[in-house]
C-alpha cells in the first residue's frame, strides 16, 4: 500500500471513530437524523475500510494461497465437528423420544395386565380385588356401573376408552390372550389435573362385566426410574402459568415448560446424583429433549382436557451411554480401537497435505515474487532483466516465457527508432495524398458536391478530382488503383499528376483515358490496374458526357426516380482500350453519383456485400441537397455493415446540377 492509500484510510478510520465517538456521547444538540446520519456515514467508512483492508491483505499470492487454504482446509474441520456435535445431540434426543415411549407403552402393558388379570378373576367369582400393586387403582363395573373397587377410579364406565382413537397407546397388544377390543389404554388426568394412565378391561357377555385400572402413583418418577431419564410432564396451561418456550412447527404451536420445576429440583438433583460418579462431562444433565404423548382427557367423560401431554427428558451422558453401547468390555475395546486408529490414519493424512500445501505455497509465493520484482524492472524499462529458471512445472514454464518476452522486447526496442521514423514517413504520405484531393469544391457556378474519402489503410488507392475545362466547363474524374499501402498512394500520385496535365492539354475524355492508360503502362515496376470514370459536364447547357473505364455505375437520380448507368468498358493498364460512353442531358435539381466498389461490396457479419440493388434503394427518393443524398446512402450501408470494419477504400462524389440563370 502507497502513502497515499495509506494516509487515505487513516483519514477514513479517524472519521469513523469521531463519528463512534460523537454516537456514544449522545450529544444533546445532535438531532435524531444527525446521529442516523453519523451512524450510516459511520457504516459506509467502516465497510469502506473493511474492503481496502481485504484487498491489501490479499495481495500477495501467498497471502491469497495461505487464506485459501485456511477456508478450505483449516475452517471445514471446527465446521465439521461442529455439524457433528449438533447432529449427535438431535440423535441423542430423537433416542430420549424413543425411552420416554419405550417406558410409556411398558407401564400400558403391565397396567393392561393388571386390569386383565381382575377383569378375570371378578368373571369367575364375581367378587372385586385388590390390585398387587399399591400405586394401581382397580375399578369393577356391571352394566356399566362401579360395584367396587377403588374410589379414585369414575362412578361410570369410561366407554369412551374402548373407542377407537389416537390417543389409546395399548392398543393393538394381546395380554393373556386378550384382544385389542377388549383392552385400551390412554393418558387421563387426575382430580388435581396432573396426567396419569388408564386402562379399561371389558369382558364380552350380558352382564358387561368391565374393570378400569388407573396408575396412582407418581407416574413422573416411575416413568424416570425405567428409562433412566429424568422425566416432567405437563400440560400446556402449566406452560403458561409457570414461564413457557413457544415453538410452531408449520401451523402447530408447542408451548414447552422451563426445563426445571422449583418443586423438582431437590429430587432431580438427587436422582443425577444417585447415578454418577462425580465428572464434570459425563455427570452433568446437559442433554435435554422435549417430546409430546398426545392429548390428555378426562377419565370418566372423555371430554379432551389438554391438548397433549408433554414431557421434559433429562439425562447426562454417561446414562445415555449405557443405553446406546455394549457392556461388554470386549467389544467396547475393540470399537474404540478401530475408531482411534481410524482417527489416528485420518490426522496423518490431513498432516501430510498440511506439510504439501505449505510447501506448495511457499515455493509459489517465491516464484511469483521474483516474476513480480523482474515485471517492476521491466515496467522501469529494464529489458535485461532475467529470472533463474530452476522449477520443471508450469511456473518454471511461465519464467523462461517471461525472459524470452524480455529477449523479444530488447530486440524491439531496438528496431522502435526505426518504426517510429517509418510512421513519421507514412503520415508525411498520408498527409500528401489528402493534399492531392480537391480542397475547394466549385460552388454557385451550376454544380454543388458532396463527397467521402475513406482509405482502408494508412494509404489508400482510390482518387477522385473535380477539373475546369474552361470557364463553362468541368471535368469530374474517380479512380480506383489497384492494391493498397505506399506503393498504391505513389501510383494514385502519378495518374493525379498525369491527368491534371491532360486535361489542359486535351478536350476529348476518350482520348484523356488513353494517354492515362499509356501512362500506367509506362515503367518497369509491377503491372497494375485503374479502373475510372470520366465526366464531363457543361454547366451552362447541362449536357454531361461519361466516359468509363471498367468502373462501377454511374448513378442519375431525378425527381426521385434512380437509372443506374452501366457503361461497359476495360480499365487502364488492361489489354484493351475500349471504354463506355453515353451523352445525357441534365435538369435542374439532377443529382449524378459516382462511387467506387468498397461502398458497393461492403461486406456484413456474415460476408454478405451491400450490393447494386441496395445502392438503388438507398438512392431512391427526393434529396434537396446532394449532402442529403451522400448521408443516406452512408447511412444504409452503416446499417448493413454493423460493427465490421472496411476491407477496401471508400469514395463518394455527389453531383448537383443547378443551371446558372
Amino acid at each position: 500500500m502507497n502513502r497515499k492509500k495509506l494516509t487515505s484510510a487513516l483519514v477514513a478510520a479517524g472519521i469513523v471513530l469521531l463519528a463512534i465517538l460523537l454516537a456514544r456521547l449522545g450529544l444533546p444538540y445532535l438531532s435524531a437524523a444527525a446521529k442516523a446520519f453519523v451512524a450510516a456515514v459511520c457504516v459506509l467508512l467502516g465497510i469502506w475500510l473493511a474492503v481496502k483492508a481485504y484487498r491489501a491483505f490479499l495481495w500477495k499470492v501467498g497471502r491469497r494461497l495461505a487464506f485459501s487454504y485456511f477456508l478450505v482446509g483449516i475452517l471445514p474441520i471446527p465446521m465439521v465437528l461442529l455439524t457433528l456435535a449438533i447432529g449427535l445431540y438431535l440423535l441423542a434426543g430423537f433416542f430420549l423420544g424413543h425411552l420416554f415411549r419405550d417406558s410409556s407403552r411398558q407401564m400400558s402393558l403391565e397396567l393392561g395386565r393388571s386390569a386383565l388379570i381382575a377383569l378375570h378373576d371378578f368373571a369367575r367369582d364375581g367378587r372385586p380385588t385388590t390390585a398387587a400393586e399399591p400405586e394401581v387403582a382397580l375399578g369393577f363395573y356391571r352394566q356399566g356401573k362401579r360395584v367396587g373397587g377403588d374410589e379414585r377410579t369414575p362412578g361410570r364406565w369410561p366407554a369412551w376408552l374402548l373407542a377407537p382413537g389416537p390417543a389409546q397407546p395399548g392398543r393393538g397388544q394381546t395380554v393373556h390372550g386378550r384382544t385389542s377390543r377388549e383392552l385400551a389404554t390412554s393418558f387421563v388426568a387426575r382430580k388435581n389435573g396432573s396426567p396419569t394412565i388408564a386402562t379399561a378391561a371389558l369382558a364380552p357377555g350380558k352382564e358387561q362385566l368391565g374393570v378400569v385400572a388407573l396408575y396412582v402413583g407418581d407416574l413422573e418418577r416411575e416413568l424416570s426410574d425405567r428409562s433412566d431419564l429424568w422425566i416432567e410432564l405437563y400440560r400446556p396451561e402449566d406452560a403458561e402459568s409457570d414461564g413457557h418456550l413457544n415453538i410452531q412447527l408449520g401451523r402447530r404451536h408447542v408451548k414447552l415448560q422451563r426445563l426445571r420445576r422449583e418443586e423438582t429440583r431437590g429430587e432431580a438433583a438427587k436422582f443425577f446424583k444417585e447415578r454418577s460418579r462425580g465428572e464434570r462431562f459425563w455427570d452433568s444433565p446437559f442433554l435435554i429433549w422435549f417430546e409430546t404423548a398426545g392429548s390428555l382427557a378426562d377419565l370418566e367423560s372423555g371430554h379432551r382436557v389438554s391438548a397433549y401431554v408433554a414431557a421434559s427428558l433429562k439425562t447426562t451422558p454417561r446414562m445415555l451411554r449405557r443405553h446406546y453401547f455394549s457392556t461388554s468390555a470386549e467389544i467396547d475395546t475393540a470399537v474404540w480401537g478401530a475408531l482411534l486408529v481410524l482417527a489416528f490414519l485420518l490426522l496423518d493424512v490431513y498432516i501430510v497435505a498440511a506439510l504439501m500445501a505449505s510447501v506448495l505455497i511457499f515455493g509459489i509465493s517465491r516464484a511469483v515474487n521474483r516474476l513480480s520484482r523482474a515485471t517492476a524492472a521491466v515496467q522501469e524499462g529494464d529489458f535485461s532483466i532475467r529470472i533463474p529458471v530452476k522449477r520443471r512445472d508450469q511456473i518454471g514454464a511461465m519464467q523462461r516465457s517471461f525472459n524470452e518476452m524480455t529477449a523479444n522486447l530488447e530486440r524491439l526496442v531496438a528496431s522502435a527508432a526505426q518504426k517510429e521514423l517509418l510512421d513519421k514517413e507514412l503520415g508525411i504520405a498520408r498527409d500528401l495524398q489528402k493534399s492531392l484531393l480537391p480542397s475547394a469544391l466549385p460552388t454557385g457556378q451550376g454544380a454543388r458536391f458532396a463527397t467521402l474519402f475513406e482509405p482502408s489503410a494508412a494509404i489508400g488507392g482510390d482518387y477522385f478530382d473535380i477539373l475546369s475545362f474552361g470557364k463553362r466547363e468541368i471535368a469530374v474524374m474517380i479512380a480506383d488503383v489497384s492494391g493498397h499501402g505506399l506503393p498504391t498512394g505513389l501510383r494514385m500520385a502519378m495518374v493525379k499528376a498525369a491527368l491534371q496535365i491532360l486535361v489542359e492539354e486535351i478536350a476529348e475524355p476518350v482520348e484523356i483515358l488513353r494517354r492515362l492508360d499509356r501512362v500506367v503502362r509506362s515503367g518497369d515496376s509491377a503491372r497494375f490496374f485503374v479502373t475510372a470514370t470520366l465526366a464531363r459536364i457543361d454547366l451552362a447547357t447541362g449536357k454531361l458526357e461519361l466516359t468509363n473505364a471498367g468502373h462501377p455505375p454511374t448513378y442519375l437520380l431525378r425527381q426521385g426516380v434512380v437509372r443506374e448507368i452501366v457503361l461497359p468498358g476495360s480499365p487502364l493498364g488492361a489489354l484493351r482500350q475500349v471504354y463506355g460512353q453515353e451523352t445525357i442531358q441534365l435538369e435542374a435539381g439532377d443529382l449524378v453519383v459516382w462511387l467506387s466498389d468498397g461502398l458497393i461490396e461492403a461486406l456484413d457479419a456474415n460476408d454478405e456485400p451491400f450490393g447494386y440493388e441496395s445502392v438503388v434503394r438507398a438512392l431512391s427518393g427526393s434529396a434537396d441537397t446532394p449532402e442529403e443524398l451522400r448521408d443516406r446512402l452512408l447511412a444504409a450501408i452503416a446499417l448493413h455493415v454493423g460493427t465490421t470494419p472496411s476491407q477496401d477504400d471508400r469514395t463518394l462524389v455527389v453531383f448537383r446540377y443547378e443551371p446558372v440563370g
